[in-house]
């Protein structure tokens, strides 16, 4: 299988993923996981760079409270010389007892390991690194309405602009 090709299978599979452990199986042992835009991460403490172990914490936090309807992929960018694949996509996402949608435009940008560097993924290539570019906006009112469904939740959702 070409270089792009097995970019293209776990970036996809990387967007839409069967289950958590098929999400996580993607991700290096030692893979990092980062956010953005700068300005919002430099205002939110909370958004700092993470580890494996920091990053299925984070998706426990409030994973539990939400309700994934559906995941849509706009856009995938592979550079194979790089060994980066940039995606923008969707989530549609309600808190458990609301009726409310809100869309979760964002954007992924991920680095991938070289062949054979580690164990797994599609012939021994896994992520190494992750940004997640955030929708304050849907993180904000995702927020809003979890507070209203399930009471206060700290910093989970908090956003500080």
């Amino acid at each position: 299988m070409a270089l792009y090709a097995k970019l293209l299978s776990l970036s996809q599979t990387f967007a839409n993923p069967p289950d958590l452990p098929t999400f996580l199986a993607l991700r290096a042992p030692d893979a990092r996981h980062y956010w953005g835009h700068n300005y919002l991460v430099s205002k939110n403490p909370t958004l700092k760079s993470q580890d494996n172990v920091a990053f299925k914490a984070h998706l426990h936090s409030a994973g539990h409270l939400l309700e994934t309807l559906s995941g849509e992929v706009t856009d995938i960018m592979i550079d194979e010389h790089t060994r980066k694949a940039t995606l923008r996509m969707s989530y549609f996402l309600k808190a458990k007892g609301s009726d409310e949608t809100v869309e979760n435009d964002l954007i992924w940008v991920l680095k991938f390991t070289e062949e054979g560097e580690v164990d797994g993924g599609v012939d021994g290539i896994l992520i190494k690194e992750s940004t997640e570019f955030v929708d304050a906006a849907a993180r904000a009112r995702l927020g809003v309405l979890l507070a209203e469904m399930h009471g206060d939740l700290g910093s989970a959702f908090a956003i500080n602009l």
